[in-house]
């Protein structure tokens, strides 16, 4: 058989009530130029015998003990013959056009290497939409200190991006795919698809929470990974990361990272970014950029969250000044520090768990 244009890659874990309808949305596409490899992962339910009573040579079946939804991605991966993967978890669906749309894309645009469709969700049998946040090139990497912005049903990648930057990263396990989707779009730019939602994620409010919290966890693990290595460069697209820093820069740097609705600061982790911004500006001697980007800060008076960051501010030129711009504690003690504060129980179980599963 001649290559694919497209590889669709299905993790499966016991969703042998779902698995039917995710595959045969598959089937359905417009586009018949696919393969879909899924990857049993020990499921201990009927879900391989749903996949086992499908006669379609397009579907490649792999079966191996329980590993994990990353393990599950990599095997798909690595034997994916496509030129263009997508994904597809066991639970969810593709619209019908969902394949169509993004080889019209990749057709129009042959040196794009990635593109985003609009998604949705599917909310017990109700079908809602939800708005693709598209943000500008410049802010592509920043854009993640809120959160996940990239549902990954709705990507499309080519083959050789896992081939430069790697498969999924086992060391975080529930945001997996912000890490691979940031390291994308560090070095390449993403098209943007408009129109209907093409792909739908199942929402199970009975795990719902519990899944978010851990997926912010796991994000915020990611971003201080990458600051503790690179500082607020690591924010900065592979094409700008090498520029001379500028007060207009720093500020729009720190105008991201240290505003009040980003998940350092929802989770507490406010002093943790604080000092990070002040060990990065100290390190790269940056201080003498200091006033003139609060001078730019304070002509916002208060919109763009001005006073906020401002505050946030004052405490990084006073570690400045007093020469204590480290980083004093790693991140799985914030999280522990956060957990004594929570006053949920169920909320305190989750942070347990988190810890529990190591840095």
């Amino acid at each position: 058989m001649d290559q694919p244009f497209f590889t669709v890659i299905m993790p499966l874990y016991n969703h042998a009530a779902y698995v039917g309808a995710a595959i045969e949305s598959v089937l359905a596409q417009d586009c018949g130029d696919f393969e879909l490899v899924v990857c049993n992962d020990g499921s201990t339910d009927a879900s391989l015998e749903v996949v086992q009573g499908f006669r379609d040579e397009r579907i490649r079946l792999i079966n191996k003990p329980n590993g994990g939804t990353v393990s599950a991605l990599n095997a798909c991966l690595l034997k994916s013959e496509g030129s263009h993967i997508c994904w597809l978890s066991s639970d969810d669906l593709y619209a019908p056009g969902k394949l169509a749309a993004h080889r019209a894309f990749h057709r129009e645009n042959p040196q794009a290497p990635l593109s985003v469709a609009p998604f949705g969700y599917l909310r017990d049998d109700t079908f809602v939409p939800d708005i693709q946040l598209r943000v500008s090139d410049a802010l592509r990497l920043l854009q993640f200190t809120y959160g996940n912005y990239v549902n990954g049903l709705s990507v499309c990648a080519h083959r050789r991006l896992y081939g430069l930057y790697g498969l999924f990263d086992h060391r975080y396990r529930y945001a997996h795919d912000v890490e691979r989707w940031f390291r994308f779009f560090r070095h390449e730019l993403p098209g943007f698809l408009a129109g209907a939602p093409l792909s739908w994620s199942r929402l199970d409010s009975s795990v719902t929470a519990n899944a978010d919290l851990l997926g912010q966890l796991d994000v915020l693990k990611f971003l201080c990974n990458e600051l503790h290595a690179h500082g607020l460069r690591a924010l900065l697209p592979a094409e700008s990361a090498a520029e001379t820093i500028t007060p207009e820069l720093l500020l729009r740097l720190c105008g991201h990272v240290l505003r009040s609705d980003t998940l350092f600061v929802r989770l507490d982790l406010r002093e943790h970014i604080v000092q990070t911004v002040a060990a990065f500006i100290e390190k790269e001697q940056l201080a003498g950029l200091v006033p003139g980007m609060l001078a730019r800060l304070r002509l916002l008076g208060d919109s763009h969250d001005a006073p906020w960051i401002l505050r946030q501010l004052d405490e990084v030129i006073m570690l400045l000044h007093h020469r204590e711009a480290v980083v004093t504690a790693s991140f799985a003690e914030h999280i522990a520090r956060l957990k004594a504060k929570v006053p949920s129980p169920e909320q305190r179980a989750v942070l347990d768990r988190y810890l529990r599963a190591g840095f």
